[in-house]
């Protein structure tokens, strides 16, 4: 629209819109009931009274976070079965494990970049839900292809690890635009509440990924069931919430040019506004994944070397007249290893869904406002389990940790997008139909991908040299540093 008309749009939404001043706070802005209705666009009341009215707040921000069911369990089922894939295909075991920094490099290119589209998006299904299609129809090529590639002959671990990359990318298509439609829609109070519905949802996904691989992965090489079905869950809970949902049509400024750099002008834009208080939150994320990073990759190996004192060897594979490397107590322990971080990572997600689908409800219900010291109280625990292991061990303790992290985690995975989420919603009334928040959340992935860089090169040789246990310290401390920070996030209480 014209400069003229998006002042008189900015001016409507300001006179139409709930304004509340909190001592001092800035002013949100947030559409009423009447203009939702009137463009036909999903809305959620920011003003629940009775309980069927929060109750329904309380599904709609279920629909928005809906589709996280389907992502998690695409990155249960490529965790779980990929590198096994890969070694079966013909790649070695060092570039295999190699291999997986290209999930934290395609996230650091691909998500901000996205984010940076969807702001500029301005089709008739709206800013984020056409990038969440795409990112489904890219999910569902690269996957077929991965899954089909070792009837592909000499060429078929090159589509292999071509497929395996660009998988990487199209989860980040979907998940960016994911975030920003939660924050598009969810008032500023319910911010937090709907990205740890987000959060639950996540939970969910990774136990529907862990059983689907449970019943339908008995071979290396055997995954083409395995991502049929793990497609079919994506179609249907991403392509519900698109069917349901409505956006707002943002036509395009009339004499505005396209251009095929006009996206990362708008990111080069958002990089450069990037106010103090967002460094902050940025900071804070940066220690968190820089402790899970720690944490995900050597799991395995703490629960089968450290906690169960395992070797991993099986003494009846060593030929004839050869000393063992294992003996067969050392290589049970190991096997037993296994077993407690498989229950363990069920626990986990079950203790997510827990967590983060109380905390949701407690913040829809208003009982929680603030969540910067809730989210550095959940910092802590992860601090304490793994600062902790260095000293106490056991099976019994073991448990604890691999249940106990989905704690931190649940907030990990939520408060920093609310958070920046409602930022965006602070800056409404300047901005009108500009929209930052997804290149603000693409940017944000930048603070979770590079520590995932960092993490995977010293993790390698503090693992070697130092040992795991000093590899658990340094992730304690890191969630330690990352609570900290957390207190000092700047955070407007708002009843909006």
């Amino acid at each position: 629209m014209a400069d003229t008309e998006k002042k008189n749009s900015i001016s409507e939404l300001q006179e139409s819109s709930y304004a509340v001043d909190d001592g001092g706070d800035e002013a949100f802005n947030y559409l009423s009931r009447e203009e939702a209705e009137a463009k036909g666009i999903f809305w959620i009341d920011p003003h629940p009274q009775t309980g069927n009215e929060k109750l329904k707040v309380y599904g709609q921000i279920m629909l928005l976070a809906l589709p996280w069911v389907g992502v998690q369990c695409i990155w249960a089922a490529e965790f779980g079965t990929t590198t096994p894939y890969l070694i079966a295909m013909g790649l070695g075991e060092k570039a295999a494990s190699n291999i997986w920094l290209s999930g934290p490099l395609m996230g650091f290119f691909v998500a901000p970049v996205v984010g940076s589209l969807s702001d500029k998006t301005h089709l008739k299904l709206g800013r984020r839900r056409p990038w969440m299609i795409i990112g489904l129809c890219l999910l569902a090529l690269f996957s077929m292809l991965l899954a089909n590639s070792k009837s592909m002959g000499d060429a078929g671990l090159t589509v292999a690890m071509v497929s395996f990359i660009c998988l990487d990318g199209c989860i980040n298509v979907i998940q960016t635009p994911l975030r920003a439609l939660i924050a598009d829609f969810a008032p500023p109070s319910q911010q937090s509440a709907g990205q740890l519905m987000a959060s639950t949802f996540q939970g969910v996904g990774g136990l529907v990924g862990y059983v689907l691989q449970k019943y339908f992965y008995t071979d290396p090489l055997e995954v083409m069931v395995l991502f049929i079905l793990v497609l079919v869950v994506n179609v249907v809970f991403v392509g519900l919430a698109c069917f349901l949902i409505k956006e707002e049509h943002f036509p395009k400024p009339e004499g505005e040019k396209v251009s095929i750099a006009e996206p990362f002008i708008h990111l080069a834009k958002s990089i450069k506004q990037l106010t103090g208080k967002l460094i902050i939150v940025g900071c804070t994320v940066f220690f968190c994944w820089w402790g899970l990073f720690g944490w995900w990759p050597v799991s395995s190996s703490w629960y089968t070397t450290v906690v169960m004192e395992g070797c991993g060897v099986n003494p009846r594979d060593t030929p004839a007249g050869e000393t063992p490397v294992c003996s067969q107590e050392d290589y049970d322990n190991y096997s037993k290893g296994l077993e407690v971080n498989a229950n363990a990572n069920i626990l986990a997600n079950v203790m997510q869904i827990i967590m983060a689908g109380g905390l949701s409800m407690l913040m829809t219900r208003g009982v929680i406002v603030k969540c910067r010291f809730i989210w550095s109280a959940l910092l802590v625990v992860g601090c304490f389990l793994m600062v902790a292991s260095y000293w106490i061990r056991g099976e019994a303790y073991a448990y604890i940790v691999g249940v106990g992290m989905a704690i931190p985690i649940s907030g990990i995975n939520a408060f920093p997008f609310a958070i920046v989420g409602k930022y965006n919603q602070e800056s409404n009334e300047e901005s009108g139909d500009e929209a930052q928040v997804g290149a603000q959340f693409g940017l944000l992935n930048l603070f979770i991908v590079v520590p995932q860089i960092i993490v995977t090169l010293v993790v390698g040789e503090m693992r070697v040299s130092l040992g795991l246990e000093a590899v658990m310290l340094m992730n304690g401390v890191a969630f330690g540093i990352a609570a900290i920070i957390a207190v000092f996030i700047k955070e407007t209480t708002s009843k909006v």
